[in-house]
């Protein structure tokens, strides 16, 4: 079953809000519009190409909704090019395709009518507008889940009837918001599966005979949910903050629901109204907010579904973190009383098929040692998810606002979702299914995270991939290859860009100064060798291997650094009693007095520079430079364009590991040609 995005799901397709009235507190009319359409005052019908784009002042670029303390703000009309705004009426009776958004103000109307509609973006309908799709295959063009969906606003409507209803096989989402209403009668799901969330006053959704329409999710005050001769559908029944109630028993799949209504009389807080009439396969789950007391007695629930907004402060007005652990699902459970910070959840005789989270504001949580459904954070929450594994049974992960997730030892059966401003990181995470999508300006860090399908970015966002994976068994007096990755998946568009990797290692005992295995790197490494490790002179012991991730976004540098450890040991049958070289330098002009035979030997692994200088103390010339193994090298000096004099040779050698360890040996010759 799929699952309950709650909130989430809308703020990726209504965002912050400002300048309009507030939701309306009076009662608005309910339009199920089911004989027919009003006159319309201006009638324009569309070429089967696509839609006319309206040049009006007042565009609605997103519609925002901020959920914030049961507070509702309105959105901002901005102005965009990228929507299709209609302020009139149109008609479509021609197979059509569009791929932009549809934005319905000022009584507008859109009318699709016998024909198929496929549609790739979103649908906002706002001001007393009206949209009908009938006699339609309508067909929403998805990528991945919950990229598209349909918003009612402001006394808003929308009818689908005598229809077939395609999401591309992934789930979409609507939201029936102040005083709007939603009609669905006799529509063929047809690869569709849609989450309906109901805000503010007077919101209607009314589904009659349409089978698998979706989920639905009730938080609003006076609002009404009416579903009759349907079959399968997953209700939510919402408990605001400061509500009270029970719920005894619930219906198996395959049970006959004569009639179901909700709340009833041990209910207290709750003003919606839920009624169904003639249906199979009714599943219940339960979302509760801060501050309720919930019992349940012998029921089995799809999920439980928990959402927290509320945080703690200290005295210094810093927020206290709280941890959630112990979930499973798919548990049953005698008599317990779930383990969340303000509030209050019981379970007798019950079972819970999924729990689902989902974390708001400033709260500061983190969920471990947990099978869960699906967990989602929002706002500028801080969530973590440690030692844990998202089933897939009651949705995924994800990200959205301006918030921040990390994922740690986290086994994932289904989709990361990271959307609007957040920032993820995912350490040491397997994906067993599902994918990774970033779209909006999400920035995710992978780190050692095993994926299961390509990363999918879309709009401005980015994933930086890292990873580091030394070998194993690793041995002193050797050459070891270091493989990872150090790459960037983005878009044209992402302002993140990827600006190199550097490799260091130390010691695990010393790690007051890391000595490097390479300069910055500016080449993209995906799963392949990074660098080699040059273990001569070593001692046998632990090493940590550190990573830096280098990156910038709007020209402004940044870095990351991660950490893996190798062990190094000896060499199975190599005799440990090496024979130590002394350390050297020598010159021996040639024959010919035009070049100079120069031989250095060090005694164990280290990075070098040979250099010239003159009687001033200049140097003149830069003769080998870099890593080097324990030995003996020769390097041959073209004097031709230097001057007869004396001269200086300098060998200079810092070994690896060992901070006290350089060498300095210096010689004095004289050149004559």
């Amino acid at each position: 079953m799929k699952k309950i995005m709650l909130l989430l799901i809308l703020l990726p397709l209504i965002a912050n809000a400002g300048q309009m009235d507030l939701l309306r507190q009076e009662i608005n009319r309910f339009i199920p519009r089911t004989y027919g359409l009003k006159p319309p005052k201006t009638e324009k019908k569309l070429s089967p190409d696509r839609m006319p784009t309206y040049e009006l002042s007042n565009i609605i670029e997103q519609i925002g909704f901020i959920y914030r303390g049961g507070s509702r703000t309105a959105p901002t009309l901005k102005s965009t090019k990228d929507d299709i705004v209609i302020d009139s009426t149109v008609i479509i009776e021609h197979d059509t395709t569009i791929c932009d958004n549809i934005v319905l103000i000022n009584d507008a109307q859109l009318i699709i009518r016998n024909c198929s509609f496929f549609l790739k973006g979103n649908i906002y309908a706002y001001h007393n507008s009206f949209v009908s799709v009938e006699n339609t295959d309508f067909i929403i063009l998805q990528d991945f889940i919950y990229q598209f969906g349909f918003m009612l606003w402001d006394s808003a409507a929308m009818e689908i009837t005598n229809s077939t209803f395609n999401s591309a096989n992934f789930p979409t989402s609507a939201g029936v918001i102040g005083s709007s209403s939603f009609m669905m009668d006799s529509v063929d799901m047809d690869g569709a599966f849609v989450t309906f969330v109901m805000l503010g006053n007077n919101s209607s959704i009314d589904i009659r005979h349409s089978d698998k329409a979706g989920e639905f999710v009730i938080l609003s005050d006076s609002a009404q949910l009416n579903i009759a001769h349907s079959d399968t559908v997953l209700i939510w029944l919402g408990f605001p903050r400061g509500s009270s109630g029970e719920l005894h028993g619930s219906p198996s799949m395959d049970e006959w629901v004569e009639r179901f209504t909700y709340p009833d009389s041990t209910c207290t807080g709750i003003n919606y109204s839920i009624k169904v009439d003639s249906l199979y396969g009714l599943i219940l789950a339960t979302m509760a907010m801060d501050s309720t007391d919930i019992t349940i007695y012998d029921a089995d629930l799809q999920s439980a579904g928990n959402i927290f907004e509320v945080a703690r402060y200290d005295s210094l007005g810093t927020v206290i973190p709280d941890t959630i652990s112990g979930l499973v699902d798919d548990s049953h459970y005698d008599d317990w009383i779930a383990p969340f910070t303000g509030r209050n959840l019981r379970l007798v005789n019950t079972s819970i098929r999924a729990w689902n989270l989902y974390f708001y504001g400033e709260t500061n949580l983190t969920l471990k040692s947990s099978i869960f459904g699906e967990c989602l954070s929002a706002d500028s929450n801080k969530t973590t998810l440690m030692q844990t594994t998202c089933d897939g049974f009651g949705g995924h992960i994800g990200a959205t606002g301006s918030s921040f997730l990390i994922t740690f030892f986290t086994s994932l059966y289904t989709d990361a979702l990271m959307e609007g401003h957040s920032v993820s990181i995912l350490l040491l995470t397997n994906f067993i299914f599902g994918h990774l999508i970033a779209r909006d300006r999400a920035l995710s860090v992978i780190y050692n995270t095993i994926l299961a399908n390509p990363i999918l970015v879309y709009d401005s966002a980015a994933v930086m991939v890292t990873g580091l994976y030394p070998p194993s068994p690793a041995y002193i007096d050797d050459t070891l290859s270091i493989w990872g990755s150090a790459t960037i998946v983005r878009t044209p568009d992402s302002p993140f860009e990827f600006e190199g990797y550097r490799i260091e290692y130390a010691p695990v005992e010393d790690t007051t100064q890391f000595f490097p295995l390479t300069d910055r790197i500016p080449t993209l490494v995906d799963d392949g060798e990074l660098c080699k490790f040059i273990t001569y002179g070593l001692d046998v012991g632990t090493y940590i291997i550190r990573l830096y991730y280098f990156s910038s976004v709007f020209g402004e540098n940044d870095s990351l650094s991660f950490d893996n450890t190798v062990y190094l040991t000896y060499k199975p049958g190599v005799n440990e009693d090496v024979p130590y070289l002394e350390s050297s330098l020598s010159i021996h002009p040639s024959l010919s007095r035009s070049v100079i035979d120069i031989h250095y030997t060090i005694p164990q692994s280290a990075k070098v520079e040979l250099s010239i200088y003159n009687i001033c103390g200049q140097e003149v010339a830069t003769l080998d430079k870099g890593i080097k193994k324990v030995g003996e090298y020769e390097i041959i000096w073209n004097t031709k364009n230097f001057s007869d004099g004396v001269y200086f040779c300098r060998l200079f050698a810092k070994s690896f590991g060992k901070a006290e360890d350089e060498l300095l040996l210096t010689k004095k010759f004289l050149l004559l040609k």
